[in-house]
């Protein structure tokens, strides 16, 4: 955050982010942000590589790391802030050469501080069934009751065991697969109805209230950012 002030709603709770605060959002965790009303917000986004993310965390701690957890949300250390307005300005100026050195450094530091490392673990047939399932065709993905029915058991027993091993519900997880779906078509120049469409998006009410609560941006504001050069930075 470099201006103004927003909401952040991730893990089942608002935090108040302001100018000088980093947030740090688990890999394909749910989360939403909403300015204050009669309040502007200025900020930057990194997206990170998953794997390469992990691969420098497995440096550190010396065994294979599953997943990345962060374990707090907002933080405010000024010298890791200062780093990264230093290094998005690099970015910004296409400076790979500079920049690649200073990134693997100011990432290296925010997972030595505050990421756990998560090893591998088994996940339970259910889940593994239902994220196949749920994944096998964005538009008609089944519903919890036909997953209870295909499993034979109870849509309670079903959510529990999806949330036990990804930390969200089944929904959440759909939702945002295809909300991150609808944005690499957006990205692609397809039209916004035909994103919401192919995404799973029925409803072009619901897609839009849908992408608004995953980005803090409307799908038009979104394709309009992809439009500028130096509106998004994906590392």
């Amino acid at each position: 955050m470099v201006a103004g002030s927003t909401v952040c709603h991730y893990r089942g709770a608002d935090h108040l982010l302001r100018a000088g605060d980093m947030v740090l959002i688990d890999p394909n965790a749910p989360h939403s942000c909403t300015p204050l009303p009669g309040q502007t917000r200025s900020y930057h986004m990194l997206y990170l590589d998953v794997v390469w993310c992990q691969g420098l965390l497995a440096q550190q701690c010396g065994h294979p790391v599953a997943a990345l957890h962060y374990r707090p949300v907002r933080v405010q250390d000024p010298a890791l802030f200062g780093d990264c307005l230093q290094l998005l300005k690099r970015l910004y100026r296409h400076d790979i050469d500079a920049a690649t050195p200073q990134l693997h450094a100011m990432v290296s530091t925010l997972l030595s501080r505050y990421c756990s490392p998560q090893q591998p673990v088994t996940e339970q047939p259910t889940t593994r069934y239902m994220r196949q399932r749920l994944l096998s065709n964005l538009q008609t993905s089944p519903s919890l009751t036909t997953l209870a029915q295909e499993l034979h058991l109870r849509r309670e027993t079903l959510v529990q065991h999806f949330r036990e091993d990804t930390g969200i519900t089944p929904m959440a997880f759909l939702n945002n697969t295809r909300i991150e779906y609808a944005k690499t078509l957006i990205k692609q120049g397809v039209p916004l109805a035909d994103a919401g469409y192919q995404s799973g998006f029925s409803d072009q009410s619901h897609f839009h209230k849908i992408f608004v609560l995953h980005t803090a941006a409307t799908p038009g504001q979104y394709q309009q950012a992809g439009e500028s050069p130096s509106a998004a930075i994906t590392i």
